[in-house]
């Protein structure tokens, strides 16, 4: 078997050489400080894909979408970064396993579920954010000398947005619990409970 190199070595560099320019503009340096963690002594990485920003209440008001509708230009953006996210730590794997492992954690799939099933997961509404309302400014805020906020809902359990741009923890708990146990399509090549267990 030949020596292996890796990126920043002086022996050369096996991944740059295959990063297609699409990739070196939209993931610039994750590979590089990915393999410094690993020169630091990091075996085992979990790196989170961006989840549906074309379903973010504030994308879906600036680009006046109706109820319930993603924005699927951003969208396809998103799924593209993913997908070359997900093609660099395939070649982290091949190069520095199984010593290191690198697991792609696919929060896009998982949110979009909870999105277009938002009621199977006990939740009363998709589309707006629990605080600081649907449109612009999406302020949210107490306002002095109560406990109250701007625009708060009574019930964040129920609401799949906590703001014009985050999901609530009820959401996020959803997503953590998918990761943590969910087969290849969600956490990829092997969930985290799994590589909690790797190589201890």
């Amino acid at each position: 078997m030949g020596e292996k190199t890796y990126m920043g070595s002086k022996e050369g560099n096996l991944l740059s050489s295959q990063l297609d320019p699409m990739m070196s503009s939209t993931i610039p340096n994750q590979p590089y400080l990915f393999l410094r963690l690993h020169l630091l002594g990091a075996r085992k990485f979990i790196v989170v894909g961006v989840g549906p920003l074309g379903c973010i209440p504030f994308i879906r008001a600036i680009k006046l979408l109706p109820s319930g509708q993603c924005s699927a230009e951003v969208n396809e953006l998103i799924q593209g970064y993913n997908t070359k996210l997900n093609g660099v730590l395939d070649q982290l794997n091949q190069e520095l396993g199984p010593d290191a492992i690198f697991v792609y954690a696919n929060s896009f799939d998982i949110f979009m579920k909870i999105i277009g099933n938002y009621h199977q997961y006990g939740f009363e509404d998709a589309n707006e954010p629990c605080c600081g309302g649907y449109f612009p400014p999406f302020i949210c805020f107490k306002s002095s000398g109560t406990n109250r906020s701007s625009a708060l809902c009574a019930d964040r359990s129920k609401y799949v947005f906590w703001d014009a741009y985050h999901p609530t923890e009820a959401a996020n708990m959803i997503i953590a619990k998918g990761l943590l146990d969910g087969d290849e399509s969600v956490s990829y090549p092997i969930n985290i409970r799994e590589l909690y267990k790797y190589n201890s």
